[in-house]
């Protein structure tokens, strides 16, 4: 079989496993951006049982010091190569994995920025655009990731119940969420007004014109805030769930409790991400060390 005819296979099996669209659209993008490579490297087609070790980490040799790929962009790559590989395993078409002996590159995790509640209430107000506001509002409230805010439907949120519910998470695992008080408001009152105008669309978050919102428009939202606040910091969309949890951790809020919400299985994920430690309270920890 031709490595550029597996891809119809694979994709296939990761629907079946439930993938994300966006785990699917980015295992698909690798692996055919490495076909396009290797290819190139051999000048024609290459058989999928053909494919070597080495073509592999020529491929993320030439991410790294050709394209200035970072650590976690070169994990993503070829963890959609060993998925890509594992599927042909599995199915017989390849004897040996060429993926199996890769080490994945070395990360260095930098510190991420989150938002204090007060510093998103100044960016909602820096935000010229009502809808998109109440989106910014939506996932600093909830957690959500932006894909999942933008997928609610009108019956997702039930104001009688007060619920949330995520019918489209990660993986595609549901969950449901308690609606604040304080969102609740905001919610209905673009429910009963400016929503009401939108006819021809069932997404809860919609516009006349093309009766949904994108997340690069939420996000170009969040950079513009931003630019005109002449923050440093860099805010994205994820930067409002980061915000979210960083924030319950700090009140006190278990750990199993902010996986539930955030829709992680394994709330190890949450101490990793989400747990801030700052300067001042790792001092006044080792102030309390008396001998």
């Amino acid at each position: 079989m031709l490595l550029m005819n597996s891809l119809e296979g694979f994709e296939t099996q990761l629907r079946h496993a439930n993938k994300s669209e966006s785990t699917i659209r980015s295992y698909l993008m690798s692996c055919k951006r490495f076909i396009d490579v290797v290819q190139a490297i051999h000048n024609s087609p290459i058989m999928l049982k053909q494919v070597k070790e080495e073509d592999i980490q020529h491929f993320l040799h030439y991410l790294k010091h050709e394209k200035n790929y970072k650590p976690a962009s070169l994990n993503v790559t070829l963890n959609g190569l060993r998925n890509l590989f594992q599927y042909a395993m599995r199915n017989e078409l390849i004897e040996k994995d060429p993926t199996r002996y890769l080490e994945p590159a070395k990360e260095y995790k930098q510190k991420r920025d989150f938002l204090t509640m007060k510093e998103v209430q100044t960016l909602l107000a820096a935000i010229d655009h009502e809808l998109g506001a109440l989106v910014v509002r939506t996932l600093a409230y909830t957690g959500l990731r932006i894909s999942e805010c933008l997928a609610l439907t009108m019956d997702d949120i039930d104001f009688e119940k007060d619920r949330i519910y995520v019918r489209n998470g990660k993986g595609n695992k549901p969950r449901t969420l308690p609606l604040s008080k304080d969102l609740k408001s905001f919610l209905l009152q673009y429910k009963e007004g400016p929503r009401c105008y939108v006819k021809d669309s069932n997404f809860f978050f919609a516009t006349s014109k093309s009766g949904r919102i994108s997340a690069v428009y939420i996000n170009r939202l969040l950079t513009e805030a931003v630019k005109k606040l002449k923050w440093k910091k860099h805010v994205t969309c994820h930067t409002l769930r980061h915000s979210f949890a960083s924030r319950l951790v700090k009140n006190g809020t278990g750990l199993p409790t902010v996986a539930a919400l955030l829709g992680h299985s394994d709330f190890r994920t949450v101490t990793s991400v989400y747990v801030h430690i700052e300067d001042a309270e790792l001092q006044s920890a080792v102030d309390q060390l008396t001998l």
